[in-house]
């Protein structure tokens, strides 16, 4: 880490340790929070277990507005007593369940197991067996190691079929499970399928889902058929479950596609700011800005519900936590593979005094600030984009 930024980082947590007012008490460590207190928490907890979760660990994420836990671990009986204590603790926690889209992952040959500890894991499997996508070669379409892509427009007909089936299970489990879940976060709407590196090695052949002949990455009608299917899909949940289930999103279509955006509720900016969501700090955040404008996300439960994370770099965390007080979204901490590590940034920033102000100019450096009712926050770049100051100023 660069030293400027160590210091930037251990002034800013002081900053806001120390932070409090007569008038506005501190929040205690381990309190609850609500989807509205300042900053917005997130969790993301990408296991299927919460073997080492403990009664300190399930208050500590209270202290989130929202949580991200995989659909089979929230339609699971396991997850039922953690879920409960969650929402004992904070009753406006919204838990959000993680979902493929258009994937499932392998199974082994003896499912017993899953009938009682995922039952919707099992069920969704069997639904999608028939549904699975091949190469040019013949060989089953692996995106990521044993996760499997499903193929919606066989022979250039979107299948309806397959879309309202996966809808149909959901909404059973769901309406089996009342509390479960109040949303879903899609993983991930996409204008192409994407073979990741991983898995690309053991993938023969092409990607060519309509089966004329041409690869979808040449065939432009093969692709706007995949991407309707996506929207339809989204669609038919938020035809099923009305207007407050959560849906976020992840991927660059809902960050570029007016007709998705406006179904989705929020997005999911993983590696935030780089990633798919810019090169330089900078300009992932101004993509996060662009997407929070008025109109381009549907509101659910009065609000929006984006969330930022990464994993990959210490400091990050509390980038993520100062940009999401600049735009009213969620931030994540997370650990290794999606682990809720509990939280290394304690910001106590009051409530918001104004809206975010832009200064500057791209050739030169650029800020963002926005006042709270105890301090400003404060995010400069240099004119490459490079971050020159984060941080929380204490009034």
């Amino acid at each position: 880490m660069h030293p400027q930024r160590i210091v930037l980082v251990v002034l800013a947590t002081l900053a806001a340790a120390c932070s409090g007012s007569p008038g506005e008490p501190s929040e205690p460590l381990g309190s609850t929070g609500t989807a509205d207190a300042w900053p917005r928490r997130g969790v993301v907890h990408w296991s299927q277990s919460f073997l080492n979760w403990d009664e300190t660990t399930i208050a500590e994420a209270a202290r989130a507005g929202m949580i991200i836990f995989p659909i089979s671990t929230c339609l699971s009986p396991d997850a039922a007593p953690v879920i409960e204590r969650l929402r004992e603790l904070n009753p406006a926690v919204r838990i959000i369940g993680y979902h493929h889209v258009l994937a499932v992952f392998e199974l082994g040959p003896d499912t017993t197991g899953l009938e009682q500890k995922a039952p919707y894991t099992l069920d969704y499997w069997r639904l999608v067996r028939d549904h699975w996508a091949w190469t040019t070669a013949g060989d089953t379409l692996h995106i990521h190691p044993g996760l499997i892509l499903l193929n919606p427009i066989p022979d250039g007909v979107s299948d309806r079929g397959l879309l309202e089936g996966i809808v149909d299970l959901l909404e059973q489990h769901i309406n089996a499970r009342p509390g479960a879940v109040d949303g879903i976060m899609h993983d991930y709407f996409m204008y192409q399928p994407y073979i990741s590196p991983l898995a690309a090695a053991d993938v023969e052949g092409e990607i060519d889902l309509d089966g004329n002949g041409i690869v979808i990455g040449q065939d432009a009608e093969e692709r706007a058929l995949f991407l309707r299917w996506q929207k339809d899909y989204a669609a038919e949940i938020r035809s099923r479950f009305g207007p407050d289930f959560i849906q976020v999103a992840n991927g660059r279509v809902p960050q570029q596609d007016a007709e998705l955006a406006a179904l989705m509720n929020g997005i999911f900016y993983e590696l935030f700011p780089n990633m798919c969501w810019g090169l330089t700090d900078r300009a992932g955040m101004q993509v996060l800005l662009g997407n929070h404008e008025h109109g381009w996300l549907s509101e659910a439960q009065g609000r929006t519900w984006s969330i930022v994370t990464n994993d990959a770099v210490e400091y990050n965390n509390l980038f993520c936590a100062l940009t999401s007080l600049l735009s009213g979204c969620f931030y994540a901490e997370l650990k290794g593979n999606g682990l809720f590590p509990g939280w290394s940034v304690e910001l106590y920033p009051g409530v918001p005094r104004g809206d975010l102000v832009i200064e500057g100019h791209p050739d030169s450096i650029m800020t963002y600030r926005r006042e709270f009712s105890r301090g400003q926050v404060i995010i400069s770049f240099w004119s490459f984009g490079g971050r020159l100051v984060w941080r929380f100023e204490e009034y």
